[in-house]
């Protein structure tokens, strides 16, 4: 889960693993460095690096070996 706020009037935004891992299918596609979305209360675009959203992904735990 990934939680920022617009820099033009402060509205939290939320984003879930689902739209993070939509992002990032997004802005690689388009080959870009940002993910960019509108803000739901003033509808001004909110940068978020593809780092940031990387980072926000929950780590995938490698299966435990079996004997």
């Amino acid at each position: 889960m990934l939680s920022t706020k617009c820099t033009s009037c402060g509205q939290l935004i939320s984003l879930k693993n689902e739209e993070i891992k939509a992002a990032i299918a997004q802005v690689e596609e388009a080959k870009q460095s940002h993910y960019q979305m509108p803000c739901p209360k003033c509808r001004r675009p909110v940068k978020i690096t593809l780092k940031m959203l990387r980072l926000r992904l929950p780590r995938e735990m490698p299966a435990p070996p079996t004997e």
